[in-house]
């Protein structure tokens, strides 16, 4: 069975680097005036948007052009991240042996407790669970930008020696569903 390049290269990037693995120290992205209250997170926020570009290269869009996923952030310092290929590969292995990898590839989750510095443009997630090996009793540091209800997460990390740049785009749900 062939596989193409960029098929197996946007494999490897969610398994290595899933749900945005680098260092938020990257970047130093802070949040508007009005965006920066102590509940300016709080909230569902569906993803719109999840790209890796690596530099020369096409866009990668690892979970689809439509990917499906929730960020959910309680008053009392509780998270929940959940992405999901659009459509799934239910096909696909379930098991790899790289501890950054989500099992299966296609799914991304994880839940915790977090904390935030609005002047610094960073939140930080105390994993407690999820289906990612290596971020468990981890400490998943982000940096955001908030506008409104748009919530930007851009980083950049390596991957196989080359540089890549990820963006993940939210939009807050105002309609309570």
């Amino acid at each position: 069975m062939r596989i193409s390049l960029t098929r197996l290269l946007a494999a490897r990037l969610v398994l290595n680097f899933c749900v945005f693995v680098l260092p938020a120290s990257c970047f130093a992205i802070t949040a508007s005036s009005e965006d920066r209250n102590a509940h300016s997170l709080v909230g569902t926020w569906h993803l719109v948007r999840y790209i890796d570009t690596p530099d020369g290269g096409q866009p990668i869009q690892a979970f689809g052009k439509e990917p499906i996923g929730l960020f959910i952030f309680t008053p009392d310092g509780h998270v929940s991240i959940s992405i999901m290929r659009n459509p799934p590969d239910i096909n696909a292995a379930t098991a790899d042996p790289d501890p950054d990898a989500c099992v299966p590839n296609w799914y991304c989750a994880y839940f915790g407790t977090y904390t935030v510095s609005y002047e610094r443009g960073t939140w930080v997630t105390h994993v407690l669970g999820g289906n990612i090996p290596a971020y468990l009793g981890t400490d998943q540091s982000r940096t955001f930008k908030l506008n409104g209800n748009t919530l930007t997460i851009s980083e950049a990390y390596m991957a196989d020696g080359q540089h890549v740049r990820a963006e993940r785009v939210l939009r807050r749900d105002t309609q309570g569903r």
